[in-house]
C-alpha cells in the first residue's frame, strides 16, 4: 500500500511539472507544432535515463522506484498527449508537421534516455 502511496505522490508531481514545462514552452515558442509535449518527453526521457543509472548504481527501494520511475517521470512524460497533438496535427491536416512529431518525439527519446545513462554513469564515475 505505501508503494501505491509513492506512486499517487510522484504523478501528482510530474503532471504538475509536465502542466508547467509544456505550458511555458509552448508560450514561449508560439508556433502551432506541439513543441510543449515535445519537449517534456525528451527532457523526461533523459531524466529517466540519467535517473535509471543512479537507481542501479546506488540500489535505489522498490518505493523509491515505484516514486520516480512510474509516478514522477510516468506523470511528466506522457505518450496520450503526443498521440492527442498528432491526431490535431492529422485531423487539420498537418500530415508534414504530425510525422514531424511522430519521428522527434521517438528518435529524441531515445537518444535522451541514453544520454541519460551515459552520463549518469560517467557521473557516477567522477563521484566515486
Amino acid at each position: 500500500m505505501i508503494k501505491v502511496l509513492f506512486l499517487i505522490a510522484g504523478g501528482a508531481i510530474g503532471s504538475a511539472f509536465r502542466y508547467g514545462v509544456s505550458m511555458w514552452v509552448q508560450r514561449t515558442v508560439s508556433y502551432s507544432f506541439p513543441f510543449g509535449i515535445l519537449s517534456v518527453n525528451v527532457i523526461g526521457s533523459f531524466l529517466i535515463g540519467f535517473t535509471w543509472s543512479l537507481a542501479e548504481a546506488f540500489n535505489f527501494s522498490t518505493n523509491t522506484r515505484a516514486f520516480l520511475f512510474t509516478g514522477l517521470f510516468g506523470g511528466f512524460t506522457t505518450f496520450s498527449s503526443f498521440a492527442l497533438d498528432t491526431a490535431t496535427l492529422m485531423k487539420t491536416g498537418e500530415y508534414k508537421l504530425a510525422f514531424i512529431n511522430i519521428f522527434a518525439s521517438n528518435l529524441l527519446g531515445l537518444i535522451a534516455v541514453f544520454l541519460g545513462l551515459l552520463l549518469g554513469k560517467n557521473t557516477l564515475t567522477l563521484i566515486k
